[in-house]
């Protein structure tokens, strides 16, 4: 039988806006995912550069994107999770807010919950959690996955 799980995870992308031809980036939101990580210091678990070719779909990237700091347990709490995230980050926020300005681009905290068997997470937010998304102007996302019962 599966088992919830969440993970949570904070995410840099270029700008833009979503048109009924898919996402346009914005002129001057173009990085290179290097960059993010040689000013950071920390290695991404997952990143995409614009105009690279997508490995399954065809066609280009049409923006770019580092996704790092990825926090999977505890399984069921993801206000602890996303409270890592932020431990790892707090002392970064100059240069998070450095990147911004430089690149135009969005940050972003994800909780994706996989959810089996009615078993629902934990989500909350702190209030660290809350000043650090207040400082850094990072969004908080949900990408909630609700699987069928099974016996």
């Amino acid at each position: 039988m599966s088992k919830t799980t969440c993970y949570s995870e904070f995410i840099i992308q270029s700008s833009g806006k979503m048109t009924e031809n898919g996402f346009i980036s914005n002129s001057n939101s173009f990085f290179k995912p290097e960059e993010i990580t040689e000013i950071l210091k920390i290695t991404p678990h997952r990143t995409t550069t614009m105009n690279e070719p997508r490995p399954l779909s065809g066609g280009n990237y049409p923006f770019s994107t580092w996704c790092g700091c990825k926090k999977e347990e505890p399984t069921l709490d993801a206000n602890i999770q996303v409270h890592a995230v932020v431990e790892m980050l707090k002392e970064k926020i100059p240069l998070l807010l450095q990147i911004k300005k430089k690149y135009d681009v969005n940050f972003s905290i994800v909780i994706v919950p996989s959810i089996y068997n009615e078993e629902a997470p934990y989500i909350q937010f702190d209030q660290e959690i809350i000043d650090f998304c207040f400082q850094t102007h990072t969004e908080i996302g949900v990408h909630l996955y609700i699987f069928d019962k099974f016996p």
